[in-house]
């Protein structure tokens, strides 16, 4: 099974997940779908990515779009 984590673009939770798609070699993918969030007990966007760890170090040496700080912003923590 192929695993990525969700990041849930309101609150920042990462969940663990075994049933999104291949995102290749990007550092992540904007969900298409929105999935229930735990935390936001709502359907919301998602980010999803193979390493979260891997995702903060490019981050932090590089950030193009607000997309990214955002995101930066969600994971630091």
């Amino acid at each position: 099974m192929n695993k990525q984590e969700a990041i849930c673009l309101r609150c920042g939770t990462v969940q663990v997940r075994t049933d999104l798609e291949e995102i290749g070699n990007f550092p992540y993918m904007i969900l298409e779908t929105p999935i229930l969030c735990p935390k936001c007990r709502i359907q919301t966007r998602h980010v999803a990515t193979k390493d979260i760890k891997v995702l903060k170090k490019q981050l932090a040496d590089s950030i193009y779009r607000p997309l990214d700080i955002h995101i930066f912003h969600l994971i630091k923590e």
